[in-house]
């Protein structure tokens, strides 16, 4: 139904956008019969409601329909672009979650103190940063002013067509440090926030004293009992993140020429390419609603409590 609904917002919205897509693939010196010729080639030229009909029913067979601006199959284009989104986002979750958890256990460890203090205000520093101004200076101070690494893409041309597979792998690492970095330091500033949240709360529950009065040392109390309550909560946003993960991050991908989904889906809304528009919400849409399910079923191992509701 969730899909459903977002097909229908998306279409009409990409419908009320101003624009002629038509138009816009034959050029500014197209003529009009050869702008109409386009339009009713691609059955641009049929009322909206009709054209919203079509596709539904096309997508219930499993066609996704046909690019517009790409002239291929929309999931064919999708793939094409997803490796380098999971790449990219992927690489930057996984680093924020592990450096974003141990950040907040220690910001946690000592409440109030100097160590806390500091590091909250870096956290919410880090968090208030608007990512593509970040991307911008990181472009501007080690690409421009220090050229030490690439200002966008993927992989230099060169290394793409003469380089080994090693020699490939270790530049598309390359390209990846900057966006990786200012994408990671969003997402670690959220998850040390929320594993600080929570690992407070923890150390002031009962079993915690309880733990304490029995001598059991400070270290595996926190690392051990409260970090296991406080990764409930982590999994819960990391399954969020996860979701949209397929949507890439529109901002840094553009900020860095990277050829992702994000970037693909800007370009589909310029050209008012609705097939690829909806055919990446509606992957978006999918890929929430599994990673929903699989995060339910990791606090689900993680506490029993959860396990229990959702059997009963």
């Amino acid at each position: 139904m969730i899909i459903i609904m977002i097909m229908i917002l998306t279409f009409i919205l990409i419908n009320m956008a101003p624009g002629d897509p038509a138009a816009l693939l034959a050029g500014e010196a197209a003529s009009p019969q050869y702008i109409e010729t386009i339009r009713k080639a691609y059955g641009l030229d049929k009322p909206p409601l009709e054209r919203m009909i079509i596709y539904m029913y096309n997508l219930l067979k499993g066609e996704w329909g046909y690019s517009i601006a790409y002239q291929a199959p929309v999931l064919t284009v999708i793939l094409q672009r997803l490796p380098q989104t999971l790449l990219l986002v992927g690489t930057s979750l996984t680093i924020a979650i592990f450096i974003g958890i141990r950040v907040g256990i220690i910001s946690a460890s000592k409440p109030n103190s100097r160590l806390d203090i500091t590091l909250n205000t870096l956290i919410l520093g880090s968090y208030s940063l608007p990512v593509f101004w970040l991307g911008l200076m990181l472009i501007m101070l080690l690409s421009v002013q220090i050229p030490l690494f690439p200002s966008g893409g993927l992989i230099d041309v060169k290394v793409a067509i003469t380089g080994n597979i090693i020699d490939k792998a270790l530049n598309i690492l390359w390209h990846m440090i900057l966006p990786v970095f200012a994408l990671s330091i969003i997402y670690i500033a959220i998850y040390a926030r929320v594993t600080r949240s929570v690992v407070i709360d923890v150390m002031k529950s009962n079993f915690i004293k309880a733990a304490i009065a029995r001598g059991v040392p400070y270290k595996r109390i926190l690392y051990v009992y409260a970090f296991r309550n406080a990764l409930i909560p982590v999994i819960a946003v990391a399954g969020a993140q996860f979701g949209l993960i397929v949507a890439g991050a529109v901002l840094t991908e553009t900020v860095f020429s990277w050829p992702g989904i994000g970037t693909l889906l800007v370009q589909a809304v310029n050209y008012r390419d609705y097939p690829l528009v909806i055919g990446i919400l509606i992957l978006v849409g999918i890929s929430v609603a599994i990673s929903n399910f699989v995060a339910d079923l990791l606090m689900s191992r993680v506490d029993p409590r959860i396990r229990s509701r959702l059997l009963g």
